[in-house]
């Protein structure tokens, strides 16, 4: 597998002209903006060397479900495991041989290896984990542990 190069994105100057009159929106808009600005700062992207494809994470219930868009790969290229609270998702999508005339005009897809590391809210059952792979579509299901799920306590009046 070949490995994912990191890199932050470059911070830039914020540079705002303020208007004598402004509304309570437009602060909220700026407010925003910052908060934006911070995060993409702050957040890694992938370079051309690799990809990573993007995730839901969400609950139902009493499990957390993880579902991910891979098209083009097989389930033997995909590779989970959980380590304390992270789940870590590995995989690859082989570059497609083609013939070494091909002239390309536009290249927008990703190939490569790719690793994503997703922290759980709470404490699952790991030995009830489960995960399906069909048609490129990859869903993982984690039960809650007993210890996380919610328990009603009684009220005993006196």
């Amino acid at each position: 597998m070949t490995a994912i190069t990191i890199r932050r994105m470059p911070s830039r100057a914020l540079t705002t002209v303020e208007p004598a009159f402004r509304s309570a929106w437009s602060a909220l808009e700026d407010v925003e903006h910052l908060a934006r600005h911070m995060w993409e700062s702050w957040t890694p992207t992938v370079s051309q060397a690799g990809w990573c494809p993007r995730f839901d994470l969400y609950e139902i219930k009493d499990e957390l479900v993880i579902k991910a868009d891979l098209p083009g790969m097989k389930r033997e290229d995909i590779d989970i495991s959980m380590e304390n609270d992270y789940l870590t998702i590995k995989g690859e999508r082989k570059v497609e041989e083609l013939p070494e005339d091909t002239k390309y005009y536009t290249c927008e897809r990703y190939f490569g290896s790719f690793s994503r590391e997703l922290f759980l809210p709470f404490p699952v059952s790991a030995d009830k984990i489960s995960a399906t792979f069909e048609n490129g579509s990859l869903e993982i299901r984690l039960p809650k542990a007993e210890e996380a799920k919610a328990k009603r306590i009684e009220i005993k009046v006196k």
